[in-house]
């Protein structure tokens, strides 16, 4: 029997979750209800979820209160996930959730110890490490045919804008709702936390005036290897834009490379290695956010758990809070122990 949920947020990258998400997912669960603070954007929902107008709602637990469902889709701005989070837990819901859990790391352990006291479940949607050029990387790695995994390299950059946008203009903003996903990609790769982190970010004005952020992160994972991470809004040109984000594995007898969701292989130590060979991208039914709702979906009828639930996702959190008291303080600071002192 399909799931009935209620989402949270229709605007912004929520009109994306009602055009573009849910119909991916429409065979396992169907919306009941829809909510924003802004009035204009539930049509989104009427719109692409089929609702009627009359079951769109700007409080959210009028909505809860009026509408039994099985879980919350929570699509606002990171600093309101608690908030919402809250209502679902005291109405005895289980939480979809976008990243970051929250917009610092004592609301991401307020969270964590809420969900586990309610014993409820929550899955964080972090959808570029389940695209699929990322897990075709991801499973060449772990087949270990090309040997032991020695570094990570990671790119997102983005030209700078003319008129400077504010939210790009904040390199620790760069890294909480930017890096996030490639942080928790890396940890997918290597198959484990992180140990430390070092973060540098700065803010570039080039002469004609354009202006962007940029940061460069430095993870050591607690297998021991090195992950380099990438990351700006400030150069002359784009070369790998949101979700076609650059991938680098080196491992010992290959280099797979992700690049604007193509995957290649090069080794030069001779046959049976090739010196470059495009890759053919894994296949399957669904990937991204799909993936990780139909997971979650499976989860609360008692399948496994998806690898983005809180137990794991608190450690993507540690690793990206940790990096900006980096960036903050200009020190290396220790993963699991910054952990801890939240905990």
């Amino acid at each position: 029997m399909a799931k009935r949920y209620i989402q949270v947020g229709t605007g912004g990258f929520g009109r994306y979750w009602c055009r573009g998400i849910y119909p991916k997912i429409a065979d396992a669960a169907v919306p009941v209800a829809a909510v924003d603070i802004n009035p204009d954007v539930h049509q989104n929902a009427v719109e692409f979820l089929g609702l009627s107008p009359e079951v769109c709602y700007t409080n959210v637990k009028e909505a809860l209160d009026r509408h039994p469902a099985d879980f919350v889709v929570v699509v606002v701005p990171a600093k309101f996930h608690e908030e919402v989070i809250d209502e679902a837990l005291a109405h005895g819901m289980d939480i979809v959730c976008e990243k970051p859990l929250a917009d610092n790391m004592e609301g991401c352990v307020r969270i964590y110890n809420k969900v586990k006291a309610a014993g409820r479940k929550l899955v964080v949607t972090m959808s570029h490490r389940y695209e699929v050029e990322k897990q075709t990387v991801e499973s060449m790695v772990k087949s270990g045919d090309y040997g032991k995994l020695n570094y990570l390299v990671s790119r997102l950059t983005m030209k700078r804008n003319v008129i400077p946008d504010p939210k790009i203009l904040n390199p620790i903003d760069l890294l909480v709702n930017g890096l996030v996903h490639n942080l928790d990609t890396a940890r997918g790769v290597c198959g484990c936390n992180a140990k430390t982190v070092f973060a540098d970010c700065w803010n570039f004005t080039a002469d004609d005036g354009t202006t962007g952020s940029a940061s460069m992160v430095q993870a050591v994972m607690e297998n021991g290897t090195r992950a380099q991470f990438e990351e700006s809004f400030g150069n002359a040109s784009t070369l790998n834009k949101w979700s076609d984000e650059y991938l680098r594995a080196e491992c010992a007898d290959g280099t797979i490379v992700a690049d604007n969701r193509k995957v290649t292989l090069q080794n030069h130590r001779g046959f049976p290695y090739p010196v470059l060979a495009e890759i053919p991208l894994r296949s399957e039914a669904y990937w991204d956010h799909a993936l990780i709702v139909r997971s979650f979906i499976d989860w609360l009828d008692g399948g496994k758990a998806p690898d983005t639930q809180l137990e794991d996702n608190i450690q993507c959190c540690a690793l990206l809070f940790a990096a900006v008291e980096s960036a903050n303080t200009g020190k290396v600071v220790d993963v699991q122990e910054f952990l801890k002192r939240h905990m």
